[in-house]
């Protein structure tokens, strides 16, 4: 499966407006993509309680692209729901399936005071590959992201600075090592990356770039599996919700 990594040219926010995403997707797409977009990616991360929030109109934006480019869509979005925000990820793929989570592990002065939490795990198959998605900061989570033999990839979608760059680089790979599962990071400030289920590097997008793409070598994954059982010792423990 090819993944689309896409970056925000504002660098000072992060904000990808859907007319430069349709753009991209009009010029650059093949069927069967998967397309992932960064966190906030319709705010940027500079939100107030004020924002202009598109909220699940975006999901009517993905059918749209999903359907005429038969690609799977997702990222993540600040939206109200029943009176509460989230930071809501979804996706969408060419079938009409619509997969959807909330960050978890809140950041900010924004989240912190008006943002609720999600309490549920998501994973999902598109093409025969699980995977598995966080938003930004409960990458610093590892029981958050661990992996009982749930997921091939696991999806980070962030807005992370990067003054803090050296942080996420390591919380990448370490997630990668310990899950045996591919980490494919789509951050909007620059630098997105993908990581080997044996924690190495494999792909850092230029900040500079709009997009980039990835062969995802699922094959790959299960035979490091078949000899590397590291997920058949993992301790079995219960998450709080």
């Amino acid at each position: 499966m090819r993944i689309a990594l896409i970056q925000s040219k504002d660098l000072e926010n992060g904000k990808i407006p859907h007319q430069d995403i349709t753009q991209l997707v009009e010029n650059k797409s093949k069927p069967n993509d998967f397309w992932i977009l960064p966190e906030a990616f319709d705010t940027g991360w500079k939100v107030t309680e004020n924002t202009e929030f598109s909220g699940s109109k975006n999901i009517d934006f993905f059918k749209q692209l999903s359907e005429k480019y038969n690609i799977t869509i997702g990222g993540s979005y600040y939206v109200k729901d029943n009176g509460k925000f989230y930071n809501r990820f979804s996706a969408v793929t060419p079938q009409g399936e619509i997969f959807s989570c909330e960050k978890r592990h809140l950041f900010g002065d924004f989240e912190k005071g008006f943002v609720t939490p999600g309490n549920t795990i998501l994973s999902f198959t598109v093409n025969d590959i699980k995977f598995r998605v966080i938003i930004c900061y409960d990458l610093r989570f590892p029981v958050w992201c661990r992996n009982s033999d749930e997921y091939d990839a696991l999806i980070c979608v962030s807005q992370w600075p990067l003054s803090r760059e050296f942080d996420r680089n390591l919380l990448l790979s370490a997630r990668a090592m310990e899950n045996v599962a591919y980490v494919l990071n789509a951050n909007a400030l620059g630098g997105s990356a993908v990581y080997l289920p044996n924690g190495k590097l494999d792909l850092k997008v230029p900040t500079e770039s709009e997009i980039a793409f990835y062969s995802l070598d699922i094959k790959n994954i299960r035979d490091i599996r078949q000899h590397k059982k590291y997920l058949l010792d993992a301790d079995n423990f219960s998450l709080e919700l």
